[in-house]
């Protein structure tokens, strides 16, 4: 992977972190399910301490678009607002894998100064996917505990 590479990749990345925490904050801002709604949040929690932690990387990076820019955001609310807790989880199933790939390319190729911050931004879409596992395994107490160990890393 070339050097221009990991880059672009490390910067889509920090971008997909910011998408993230907008998303997960304006589910929460939706649900009127208070246990939902404060996992919403600390789901925002997470990708705005994996954003943070990566920024140091992106030093040199152009002013990121607004969230609103790139993904679709509003719709991407509008739908999973939309589903069941249960079917968004199941829809958010689907993204972990390819993400998890694609971090562990990039750790495979962070100079060794970032491989602890590169390491967290797989551990983070790790603990989503582990969350989101406990939690349709009907575990909606300790769901949440690879998340919080991971914000407290990335912090």
């Amino acid at each position: 992977m070339a050097t221009d590479t990991y880059r672009d990749g490390i910067f889509q990345a920090w971008q997909g972190e910011l998408w993230g925490k907008a998303f997960f904050e304006q589910l929460a801002a939706k649900t009127d399910d208070a246990d939902t709604r404060a996992k919403w949040r600390v789901l925002a929690e997470l990708e705005d301490a994996t954003g943070k932690r990566i920024a140091s990387l992106v030093a040199d990076a152009p002013e990121p678009p607004s969230t609103d820019a790139y993904r679709s955001l509003e719709s991407s609310v509008e739908l999973y607002g939309a589903l069941s807790w249960h079917e968004a989880l199941e829809r958010m199933m689907i993204i972990f894998d390819p993400a998890i790939e694609r971090f562990q390319e990039l750790l495979t190729h962070a100079p060794t100064e970032e491989r602890d911050t590169v390491q967290i931004l797989v551990d983070h879409e790790v603990a989503l996917k582990q969350f989101a596992e406990r939690e349709l395994a009907g575990d909606r107490t300790t769901s949440l505990a690879p998340v919080r160990a991971v914000i407290e890393r990335a912090q």
